[in-house]
């Protein structure tokens, strides 16, 4: 037989020991779910990969089979009965078979060094009172993720050393080069240094418990889904060390690919070990080292798929799900819902984006709902500390926020306006931040239901909810809260679709040029000649697509001295106020409708003269103001006044649909002119 056909021969209990475990794994994690199987051509390059390692380890395993046959030897001889001839009566005893090496005792020298090593390390990351757990924890869960648990165990393995081929010793020296002798390395150098490494690692990955480790740490890594290191999540799989053992072999191969080396990384040094212990301490120790050497690192590695997750309820792809991560940014595992992101208000999509903890799918479940329909959740009252509060009730001040008590009836004046109360859907405490933001989430979301307009498209804003008093202090299941409004003036609010209001606490902002005061009633100055008031102004940005408003307003007299100002509502886009329309009474009393289109302001309808009705630079000026969507997609304006005042328009060509109601003022001449609004108060159609 030719060199090559006896290196062939020699190295082919490797091959096969390498490649089927390395099938294997690659079965066993398809089977499993823990990866999909690879495209073809990575599958390939995976088995190529494993054949190269295991010519590489055909040495070791060579050794490790023979080392296995003497072992079986020596046990079969032991256990041969003399013969007796029948025919003579002699006894042949049995031929003699290989002696099994006798186990020795580690040394007193190893034993002083690897046991208190051994028991420094469990310490410090078992026991959590001894001084500095906490920080040894992080540090090596960082390092080695939930390897760090198993550290305290390694040292002990070195208590009995396993056999090794004979190899030249590492030239650690060749690293002085630079410093020694003030030079580089030659080639020379570094091919005797890349040789010696890679002989190292060989040696080490696999045919020491390395290997089972670097295996470990590799697999926790893939199977817990490619954790980042940044958010936390690989401290729960395989730490730093498993990130940069896994992630270029997964680039490479595919997790599935990276998978299946891995375990046959594993299954070749399990084996080579087992055969060493199996040579000293017999087959039957040696079958336990294989199955522990496999089991427990696979077992541990197969349960990391399913369990040890924490979940978080997110967005995904405009669904709301539980998603079982290590992390709040991490997926491993996706449950729907069945909730749209449609519907949502800001508050609840942004907890949702945060990720919010829950127990697990059920718990996801019932609070993703809860959150998204806060009247599945309604309680009866909220109990303050000296007070208690309905949905629906209005109430006032008295001493303070501490003396809150509902002491008014909705169509007198009050403080605001109870418009839910309802329980939040936590059983355990997610967090202040958690429960500030769902609180606010369930108060935007019961918003519409009660307004009847929803949260976002009206200029009434949300008081702060009230979380029951020492909350902070004293967490409790599921605790009540009320969301509130306040009050625009001596009426509920409740299913009046109000969208805008005189007292409304919402910023007026006014465009540069503009003044605006809000003492009992409301007064815009046009401090400037030929300037425009739009009030709310460009801060205020609220548009409603599709929407209809009516809007009642009252005006004081703006005086003789007023020149050509003029005075009214508008419906603007609220993204841009150079766009929409404005209704706008002359000094002579006449209504006039303006199409505004950036830098372009036509007039495209009027009003007769008022009859027995004076003008606005005189007499006080009352106005109705309808904008709304017609069927075939333009939008229909009309106003109306007193003395039989009334303009209509159809605008049909290029319309504003996307509207929101405000207050102008236009001044034609002079500066200082001022519009003092009585009344100003706009409903959703």
């Amino acid at each position: 037989m030719s060199e090559a056909g006896r290196r062939a021969q020699a190295a082919l209990p490797a091959v096969a020991l390498l490649v089927l475990a390395t099938g294997a794994a690659l079965g066993l994690s398809t089977l499993l779910g823990f990866a999909p199987l690879p495209p073809a051509w990575r599958l390939v390059l995976t088995l190529v990969i494993a054949l190269l390692l295991a010519l590489a380890a055909a040495d070791q395993v060579r050794a490790a089979l023979t080392d296995w046959q003497g072992a079986a030897a020596a046990e079969w001889g032991a256990h041969r009965r003399p013969r007796r001839n029948l025919v003579t009566g002699d006894i042949t005893q049995p031929s003699r078979s290989p002696e099994r090496p006798k186990a020795r005792r580690p040394s007193w020298a190893r034993l002083a060094i690897t046991v208190p090593v051994a028991l420094v390390p469990a310490a410090l990351l078992w026991v959590p009172q001894v001084p500095g757990h906490a920080v040894a924890l992080a540090a090596t869960t960082f390092l080695l993720g939930y390897g760090a648990y198993a550290l305290p165990v390694l040292p002990l393995l070195l208590t009995w050393p396993l056999p090794r081929l004979p190899r030249e010793p590492w030239p650690w020296r060749l690293l002085l080069v630079p410093v020694a002798d003030r030079r580089l390395w030659r080639a020379g150098e570094f091919a005797t240094l890349g040789l010696a490494t890679l002989a190292l690692l060989r040696e080490r990955v696999l045919t020491r418990a390395t290997g089972i480790v670097v295996a470990t740490l590799g697999l926790l890594h893939l199977v817990r889904g490619n954790p980042d290191v940044l958010d936390g999540g690989a401290a729960r799989a395989g730490g730093l060390l498993g990130f940069l053992i896994a992630e270029p072999l997964a680039f490479v191969l595919s997790a599935g690919g990276a998978i299946a080396l891995l375990g046959g990384v594993l299954g070749v040094a399990a084996g080579i070990i087992a055969a060493s212990v199996g040579r000293a301490w017999g087959t039957v120790v040696g079958y336990a080292t294989l199955a522990l050497a496999v089991a427990v690192p696979l077992g541990a590695v197969g349960a990391g798929h399913w369990y040890g997750y924490e979940y978080f309820l997110r967005t995904e792809n405009g669904r709301v799900v539980v998603v079982a991560g290590l992390s709040p940014t991490h997926r491993q595992a996706v449950h729907d819902t069945t909730l749209s992101v449609d519907g949502l208000t800001p508050s609840l999509r942004q907890l949702f984006a945060d990720g919010l903890p829950v127990a697990d799918y059920a718990d996801g479940d019932r609070i993703a709902k809860a959150l998204a329909a806060p009247s599945t959740a309604a309680a009866d009252a909220y109990a303050g500390e000296q007070f208690d509060l309905k949905a629906g009730e209005c109430f006032d001040w008295i001493g303070g926020s501490s003396q809150l008590r509902y002491v008014a009836q909705c169509n007198a004046a009050h403080v605001g306006e109870v418009t839910f109360v309802g329980h939040l859907p936590f059983t355990v405490d997610p967090g202040e931040k958690a429960v500030q933001i769902a609180t606010r989430a369930m108060c935007e979301q019961s918003y519409g239901d009660y307004l009847g307009v929803p949260f976002g498209q009206s200029f009434l804003t949300l008081e702060k909810p009230l979380l029951p008093p020492g909350l902070d202090k004293a967490w409790h299941a599921r605790p009540v809260i009320a969301c509130w409004l306040q009050s625009v003036g001596p009426w509920p609010l409740k299913g009046t679709r109000t969208v805008a209001a005189l007292q409304q606490k919402a910023a007026w902002g006014p465009a540069g040029g503009c003044r605006i005061e809000v003492p009992d009633a409301l007064r815009i100055t046009a401090e400037q000649p030929n300037v425009r008031c739009v009030a709310p102004g460009p801060e205020q940005r609220l548009s409603v697509p599709g929407a209809g408003f009516n809007i009642d307003l009252e005006f004081a007299a703006i005086g003789k001295s007023a020149g050509g100002a003029r005075i009214g509502a508008g419906c603007y886009d609220g993204s841009n106020l150079a766009n929409g329309y404005s209704f706008e009474v002359t000094a002579d009393g006449v209504i006039e409708i303006y199409k505004h289109a950036g830098d372009q302001h036509p007039k495209v309808a009027a009003s007769a003269k008022p009859k027995n009705a004076g003008p606005p630079t005189t007499a006080s000026t009352p106005l109705q103001v309808t904008c709304k969507p017609t069927g075939d997609g333009g939008v229909e304006l009309t106003a109306f006044s007193t003395g039989n005042r009334k303009a209509t328009y159809v605008d049909k060509e290029n319309p504003f649909t996307s509207l929101s109601p405000r207050l102008v003022l236009t001044n034609a001449s002079t500066g200082g002119v001022v519009m003092t609004t009585m009344i100003f108060s706009a409903t959703r159609l």
